[in-house]
């Protein structure tokens, strides 16, 4: 095998690797493109259930029912379970704008309200 031959054949593999290489970077960004657009697809979706779902509480089709409980269920423990946190950090929650503050402000650091 002469010395022009490998040089071809290393030229070659080098534009083979080169151009894999490139694919892959191209593939990594197209997929992580179609993952930013399912992201924003996904927030679409939830907007749109909140939205629906703060418009017609109380006046629902029966098909939704369940969702609804479930959604007043969530809330419910979250709002359970965020006073047991603020209990734990020793915090207390602002009446004007509901930001949780240090027990000992006499302020809001948030809105500047005046704490009891």
């Amino acid at each position: 095998m002469d010395w022009d031959q490998i040089g071809q054949k290393i030229t070659g593999l080098g534009r083979d690797v080169s151009d894999k290489v490139k694919e892959t970077a191209e593939v990594a960004r197209l997929r992580q493109r179609i993952r930013a657009e399912e992201e924003k697809l996904a927030g679409a979706y939830q907007a749109i259930g909140k939205l629906y779902y703060e418009k017609h509480d109380g006046e629902i089709c029966e098909e939704y029912i369940p969702y609804f409980e479930h959604v007043g269920e969530a809330c419910a423990a979250i709002e359970e379970f965020q006073g047991q946190l603020n209990e734990l950090k020793k915090r207390k929650i602002c009446p004007e704008c509901g930001a949780a503050v240090e027990e000992t402000s006499a302020f809001c650091s948030h809105c500047g309200h005046k704490m009891n």
